[in-house]
């Protein structure tokens, strides 16, 4: 079984997902059912095994988990599920990994309930058929459209995680700390929660070894920051102390940063690219979604108010589009752009953000706050 004190209440954000999880087992709770079979949706270390453990302690059964990337034969997948006792959760993490031929043999057992086993070869084959106990499966992998098709019409639910607000991250980041017996500063757990890409599995991981690095139970801001610049990670220092004028201070990286942590707030999966001459592309980000989902090009600008972004520049970054055949092009700068700038991008399809929409888009996402004079 899973963690034993890990339940519904104590899941941290994600309040759709867990209202969604409680109706559907408490359906299923009853009718005396076996609940169906569920998908969960997003990237590694979204918290998709903390959703299967707090299920199998809501209905008080066992819980088992396996990797799809590690079964390789037949055999593996047979072993698994006839070891499955009765009303079992199991957790098939990486979903989309799992091979075509163990994908049919899974397919028939989620529908039929039972595994046709085939021993020999040739004319001497025997066929055994072995039933296979009820059980709920969660299936994992990184966006609905990665889950193989002969096993998504299984799914009685598929829920997609969202990202998570900073301050679910901070509060994550005190409950992981408490757990292993440390006491964070509030400081030092913002620090972490922006330091975890949005991911809890990545904010537990990187607690877990500044812990380890400073070797103290408890953890101040400043120890913090020294395990997090000695282990080369970025720390963004956007908070709620820090207004839309700071941008002019943060590095090019530090900008950047920023600009993802907007993206996967707004539902993209962005990624910051590490290679110059790129035609300027600083992040690509994937937003799953129908009729406007797809790739998407980022260039992102920090420059002086007075220095405004002209049409030759907004053409390189077009053409650079054009030749990666993207969804579209969104260039964001601190300043503003040229009357030209601003002609040939409605002209080609591309979106041009100067510092006063990235302002409000900053506000609207919660990446930064008011000011007070």
């Amino acid at each position: 079984m899973g963690n034993p004190r890990l339940f519904y209440r104590d899941i941290i954000g994600q309040e759709e997902v867990v209202a969604r999880l409680k109706a559907f087992t408490d359906l299923f709770a009853g009718t005396g059912g076996t609940p169906g079979h569920i998908l969960l949706v997003g990237e590694d270390g979204m918290g998709k095994a903390s959703f299967a453990t707090a299920i199998c302690n809501e209905r008080d059964v066992g819980f088992q988990e396996a990797d799809a990337a590690t079964m390789e034969v037949q055999g593996d997948l047979t072993a698994l599920l006839t070891n499955l006792k009765l009303n079992q959760v199991l957790l098939v993490s990486n979903i989309h990994r799992l091979r075509s031929t163990l994908c049919v043999k899974l397919r028939q057992v989620l529908r039929e309930g039972r595994l046709n086993i085939n021993i020999g070869m040739g004319p001497a084959v025997r066929t055994y058929v072995m039933d296979i106990r009820p059980f709920t499966l969660i299936g994992s992998c990184p966006r609905k459209s990665d889950c193989p098709a002969e096993l998504l019409d299984e799914f009685s639910l598929i829920l997609s995680l969202q990202p998570y607000s900073e301050l679910e991250l901070q509060s994550l980041a005190q409950s992981i700390a408490q757990a292993a017996g440390l006491t964070l500063e509030l400081r030092a757990g913002e620090l972490i929660a922006r330091s975890c890409d949005g991911r809890p599995g990545h904010l537990e991981t990187i607690l877990k070894r500044v812990a380890r690095a400073i070797n103290k139970t408890a953890l101040s801001e400043e120890d913090v920051l020294k395990a997090l610049l000695a282990f080369g990670v970025s720390v963004s220092r956007v908070n709620s102390s820090k207004g839309i004028g700071n941008l002019q201070n943060f590095s090019g990286q530090e900008f950047e940063m920023l600009i993802s942590a907007l993206l996967t707030r707004m539902g993209f999966q962005a990624e910051m690219t590490k290679m110059t001459g790129d035609g300027g592309i600083d992040i690509i980000a994937v937003l799953d979604k129908p009729i406007f989902g797809g790739r998407y090009l980022f260039q992102c600008k920090r420059f002086a108010p007075d220095n405004l972004v002209g049409a030759p520049t907004v053409r390189d970054f077009y053409g650079a589009v054009t030749a990666d055949r993207a969804v579209k092009g969104i260039f964001i700068t601190t300043s503003e752009f040229t009357v030209q700038a601003r002609d040939f991008g409605q002209r080609v399809g591309v979106e041009l953000i100067n510092l006063e929409q990235l302002h409000k888009l900053l506000l609207e996402y919660q990446l930064i706050e008011l000011q007070n004079d």
